[in-house]
């Protein structure tokens, strides 16, 4: 009897490292104006029927002056903008998460010295309603996993304890929240993590509020996720034009996916000098992402970035396969 328990047992061990990869899937997006270009939303309603969780990567809503009076203003502003019967169909497929940028928060490339931005913060969680722990009420930055583990997500507020890059104490996401991401990041067992902030972080071009333009964060950032055993990946929007990104580091690579425009109009910048950069050029149209991410007996397999254009194209693509 002895004997047949412990072969049962050595069985029972064998199929749980043998078991089949499993895919965790993620579609995203940023910078949302649906009174510019809703061509794209009846593509992403039926991509939404098979991919359960959707990113709204920032500048979600324009907010204008008038908006961001007081919380009841900057809400009814996404009332409106999310009324629109395309969006409002997207809302009822799978779970939507989403972090902010400068036209959720407020006036363009807006930082921790905009005054309205309690109130728009307010607007924000109550539309967005964040179902994970926040270790800081003023801010939304915080984890969830996904796949029962297999994908730990990482919110980032890139607004709220933001400080222009000309200052001398300039920063992103201020030391509060990077001492926070360092414990969570290191903390976490996922084979994957998933960054998602507004705003490109690998991008080496130096303009508008790329993370390059602070130097010395940026190298922060890429010391904790080079220095880690998981897959990094980072999640990004803001630029009004999509591209992949990759930076090969000293364990595993660091992947990109920049997603935007959603509905928003497009401004490509395929001479832009961005030395990350995976193929020729940006998009030049409304698209959408979608992260496939392979994962067995709690490690990386592969993942792989697409952007999506309104006639259902991939309009860029990469592969990542890991080795054990």
């Amino acid at each position: 009897m002895k004997h047949i328990i412990a072969s049962s047992l050595l069985l029972l061990n064998l199929s749980c490292v043998t078991n089949e990869p499993e895919v965790t899937t993620i579609a995203f997006s940023s910078c949302n104006d649906p009174n510019y270009n809703l061509s794209l939303l009846p593509i992403l309603e039926e991509a939404l029927d098979s991919i359960p969780t959707y990113i709204w990567l920032g500048d979600n809503v324009y907010l204008k002056e008038q908006d961001w009076i007081n919380t009841d203003s900057a809400l009814k502003k996404y009332e409106e903008v999310f009324s629109t019967p395309e969006l409002q169909r997207l809302l009822q497929r799978g779970n939507h998460y989403a972090v902010w940028d400068d036209h959720d928060a407020g006036p363009n490339d807006c930082d921790r010295s905009f005054e309205g931005m309690e109130a728009t913060m307010e607007a924000f969680k109550t539309f967005w309603k964040p179902s994970y722990p926040m270790p800081d009420s003023s801010s939304f930055y915080g984890t969830l996993s996904l796949s029962g583990g297999a994908v730990d997500l990482f919110f980032l507020d890139n607004r709220t304890f933001r400080i222009h890059h000309d200052s001398a104490n300039a920063t992103v996401f201020g030391e509060q929240q990077l001492e926070w991401l360092e414990r969570a990041y290191t903390a976490s067992k996922a084979p994957f993590k998933v960054l998602l902030m507004g705003g490109q972080f690998l991008s080496t071009a130096q303009v508008f509020d790329n993370v390059s333009r602070f130097p010395a964060e940026r190298e922060r950032l890429l010391t904790l996720l080079s220095s880690d055993p998981s897959a990094s990946v980072v999640l990004t929007g803001d630029r009004h034009h999509g591209e992949l990104n990759r930076l090969e580091t000293n364990r595993l690579p660091i992947l990109e996916a920049t997603a935007s425009p959603l509905t928003a109009k497009s401004f490509p910048h395929h001479l832009e000098a961005n030395e990350t950069r995976v193929h020729e050029g940006t998009t030049a149209e409304n698209h959408f992402g979608i992260l496939e991410l392979t994962h067995q007996n709690n490690r990386p397999i592969s993942a792989k970035m697409q952007l999506i254009g309104s006639d259902k194209s991939v309009i860029f693509e990469w592969r990542e396969t890991y080795t054990k």
